[in-house]
């Protein structure tokens, strides 16, 4: 009887050690509205404070750049892999390298020295 307590407890232990947490899917879009969370990098190499409330809203085709619930630029975008990288280019000639996470967007800037921002997903 006690060999059988034991099969059952290993047979636990095997089927629980088994089951693994899920991971949350990686964000595949822009579409919504984001908030900056975080500024690294930069010149200094310090990054920089979040000061102000910024906004971003990438809608269809559309982007518009909100700091303080005031509308600052609005524009095209497009997204495009190259290399293996996600690309985003907004109007005509400022571009982006996007990274997707679970919750958020990190956006690096396709020029050297400049501030790498991380931004958070917004109900829309």
């Amino acid at each position: 009887m006690k060999f059988y307590h034991f099969l059952t407890v290993l047979f636990l232990i095997t089927v629980f050690s088994a089951c693994k947490k899920k991971d949350a899917p990686l964000l595949t879009s822009v579409e919504g509205k984001w908030r900056l969370a975080k500024v690294e990098g930069c010149f200094s190499g310090q990054g920089a404070q979040v000061t102000e409330k910024q906004e971003i809203v990438f809608h269809g085709n559309q982007y518009a750049l909100f700091i303080n619930d005031v509308r600052i630029n609005a524009d095209t975008f497009h997204i495009k892999q190259v290399n293996n990288e996600n690309v985003l280019t907004i109007g005509e000639n400022r571009q982006f390298f996007v990274t997707f996470t679970t919750d958020a967007i990190i956006l690096t800037p396709n020029i050297s020295d400049a501030c790498i921002m991380t931004y958070g997903k917004l109900a829309y």
